[in-house]
């Protein structure tokens, strides 16, 4: 019995240069990259940002219901690069991804991503769609995501321009690590928003978060970052709520180093802060602590 969980996905062959979806149009499926020469970059582009559109599936909580391993679920997504290759992604919508929305994790996955959509609007609040992942080098521009996972994973060098986020219950805005990623990465980041809309106040995770790990380093330069969230985050260790706060920086071990001017913060708390390193936040910043 063909396996009908593999076959919604196209691998792309490597003669092909570009990808078009019209206005218009939804394809339901995902997209796989394998591996492509430095001389045979992939375009995937689309005649509308709102009506062209990668549609993975109404069911909430895909991954889990087919047991995917947790290491495999980014390969499941509206387009997964699944080896080296350079592939720019514009003008288009990805829409409930069966896994996550566009993921990179070879050590040369280069993915441009420019003036697009990532949206989960299924029930629940557990779908691993995380949004955007790349290897250094990687670029996102003028986009929007709103998803139900971490929206832009920091894994590796990064450029992020003009992108707003709405940073839903489960999930981080900003994920610098989980534990298992290489040692060091720097972003360059201009004009960020992330605004909380949660809609009963409740988060897992702060806007910036570094949920765990031992050796690493992050170096952000961020010039205009605007944050606006009220509620309460969830504190693991105690199991109790506490005030949202703007970063959750856990591992102690590794070193964070943030610079943000031209800032403009409304959060109920600063967070945590438990890594080596420093925060400087330059600009306004509004502290309303919640009970």
């Amino acid at each position: 019995m063909p396996d009908e969980r593999e076959e919604f996905f196209f691998d792309v062959p490597s003669h092909v240069a570009k990808l078009v979806i019209q206005e218009g149009v939804t394809f339901s499926g995902g997209l796989r990259v394998g591996y492509r020469k430095p001389d045979q970059p992939l375009v995937i582009e689309g005649r509308d940002r709102q009506t062209s559109v990668l549609f993975g599936t109404k069911v909430s909580g895909w991954t889990d219901q087919q047991r995917i391993a947790e290491s495999d679920k980014w390969k499941y997504g509206s387009i997964s690069v699944l080896a080296d290759a350079t592939v720019s992604v514009r003008n288009l919508t990805s829409l409930n991804p069966r896994g996550y929305h566009i993921s990179g994790y070879a050590h040369a996955s280069v993915i441009h991503l420019e003036n697009c959509r990532l949206i989960d609007d299924r029930p629940g609040d557990n779908n691993n769609s995380d949004g955007f992942h790349g290897a250094s080098g990687s670029t996102i521009r003028d986009s929007f995501i709103s998803t139900s996972d971490d929206a832009i994973k920091i894994y590796r060098d990064l450029e992020i321009v003009n992108v707003t986020i709405h940073q839903g219950r489960n999930g981080a805005a900003i994920q610098l690590g989980w534990g298992g990623e290489p040692d060091a990465a720097q972003a360059r980041i201009e004009n960020l928003t992330i605004l909380g809309t949660a809609p009963d106040g409740l988060y897992n995770m702060a806007p910036i978060t570094w949920e765990a790990g031992e050796a690493g380093r992050r170096e952000l330069e961020i010039k205009g970052l605007r944050v606006a969230a009220t509620g309460k985050m969830y504190d693991e260790v105690h199991s109790r709520w506490i005030p949202l706060g703007l970063f959750e920086i856990k591992p102690s071990q590794c070193i964070l180093n943030l610079r943000a001017t031209g800032v403009e913060i409304d959060i109920p708390s600063l967070g945590l802060q438990q890594s080596k390193g420093s925060l400087q936040l330059e600009g306004k910043v509004r502290l309303e602590r919640e009970e």
